[in-house]
């Protein structure tokens, strides 16, 4: 049975799951990598099996890749468990899908943009760059980090059970509780932004038209989300910079 030294070892692996993908293989390279210490000590002694076992979890294998952690642990406590190839081939393929989706809408979806939010928000109150953008750091790497630990942990702990874990998690219920908050601070961040744009001294008589484009833009966003969204959160984010940039040549 792999000792709590090896499962740190391939905790720690997991941060490179990446570092090998490829077109054939996704990430399964990283997947195999990252099982490589446990597979050592469940296998200690029968360099047959161990091979076997490498070249079965570097097959094609996608998700995200925080949660890839969960993979990783799962995969290795059915190899401990002794379960037939076949079920554990299976498996993987089972994994794939939950582990991309429910990591992409929780942290590319919500939890990367909350956190931007909060940063812009902190610089639209008088924050600095500096300070905003190392707030932005600190708290998507915190969430990052605790992500990456909950999923290697359940994933040893749970095996073959993490679909059911996964689909009842805390992750999904922080996802749903999110997406209006991110919602309630873009449009703070939208007053707030304006606010600040009309008292930097924008020309006379051009209030109401940038106010006017603002509200064009917004209920573009919300008639035609996926194309609109992008225009605003890139304007969210250009205007903070072109304000300080044009009252540093001031």
């Amino acid at each position: 049975m792999p000792l709590p030294s090896d499962r740190i070892k391939a905790w720690w692996r997991c941060f490179a799951v990446q570092g090998s993908w490829n077109y054939r293989t996704l990430v399964g390279g990283g997947i195999a990598f990252g099982m490589l210490p446990m597979l050592r000590r469940i296998y200690a002694g029968d360099p047959v099996r161990l091979a076997e076992a490498v070249q079965r979890h570097m097959r094609s294998f996608n998700g995200h890749p925080y949660l890839c952690a969960m993979a990783v642990a799962a995969l290795a406590r059915v190899e401990q468990d002794g379960i037939e190839p076949e079920t554990v081939e299976r498996f993987r393929t089972a994994l794939r899908g939950p582990l991309g989706t429910v990591g992409d809408r929780a942290v590319w979806a919500q939890w990367r943009p909350a956190c931007l939010l909060i940063s812009v928000v902190m610089f639209l109150l008088g924050a600095g760059p500096i300070a905003s953008a190392a707030v932005f750091l600190l708290l998507y790497n915190s969430g990052h980090l605790v992500v990456r630990t909950w999923a290697f942990v359940k994933g040893w702990e749970a095996g073959l059970a993490v679909g059911p874990l996964l689909k009842d998690s805390w992750i999904e219920h922080f996802t749903r509780r999110l997406w209006p908050l991110n919602l309630l601070m873009l449009g703070g961040a939208a007053v707030l932004l304006g606010t600040r744009l009309v008292r930097a001294g924008a020309p006379a008589g051009l209030e109401a038209p940038l106010l006017g484009l603002g509200v064009v833009v917004a209920l573009w966003a919300f008639r035609f989300p996926k194309q609109g969204g992008r225009l605003a959160g890139a304007l969210l984010l250009l205007a903070p910079m072109v304000w300080w940039i044009g009252d540093l040549t001031r």
